[in-house]
């Protein structure tokens, strides 16, 4: 009689544990839920990174760095803090561009930056470097195009621009303002 009360009480304990550990977990997935928000749980994150992306023959087209990246499994979004974006095309000026953080969708097709974001593309040819100074751009970096609908400022040279959205294609070279643009240009001297 007493191997069956040792038994029984064995089987209510394992029972005890059982729906204890359900419940837990049942909790645990809720909060999870609730704090994954639209882009998914976490899947996993890394800190201090460099990712570079090539091209078909080899050559490095991009390279990503973060102090700190996010990965998202359902929906493969990644949160990055202090990222610094590097166009290492041969054949383009590099351009590096950074923020206090951003937020990349589709396997990095397309990437966010927020936050004292700085654009600055290297002296190409008779062309001197240039900086930009924006709140907030969007980055494709395999086109190596860049865009905003925030306030931008821009510094070339001497040349000073201010306006209201702005595009950038690295590969033809190519700026576009477009609102509210307001400028200072330095006169040209004849010889």
């Amino acid at each position: 009689m007493g191997e069956r009360i040792a038994s029984w009480f064995a089987i209510a304990l394992m029972l005890g544990v059982l729906g204890t550990s359900y419940w837990y977990g049942q909790q645990l997935r809720a909060t999870i839920a609730g704090e994954s928000g639209r882009i998914g749980a976490v899947d996993f994150f890394a800190e201090n990174i460099a990712l570079t992306d090539f091209d078909a023959q080899g050559r490095p087209r991009y390279r990503l760095f973060a102090d700190r990246m996010t990965h998202y499994g359902s929906s493969d979004d990644v949160d990055m803090i202090r990222p610094r974006l590097l166009s290492m095309r041969a054949d383009q000026p590099r351009v590096e561009t950074t923020a206090e953080s951003a937020h990349a969708q589709n396997n990095g097709e397309t990437i966010q930056l927020h936050g004292n974001v700085t654009l600055t593309r290297a002296a190409a040819g008779r062309l001197p470097s240039l900086r930009m100074y924006t709140d907030s751009l969007s980055a494709r970096p395999d086109e190596d195009r860049l865009w905003t609908d925030a306030p931008v400022r821009m510094e070339s040279g001497h040349s000073r621009l201010q306006a209201h959205g702005m595009e950038y294609d690295n590969v033809a070279r190519r700026v576009l303002l477009r609102a509210d643009v307001v400028g200072s240009f330095p006169a040209r001297s004849r010889q």
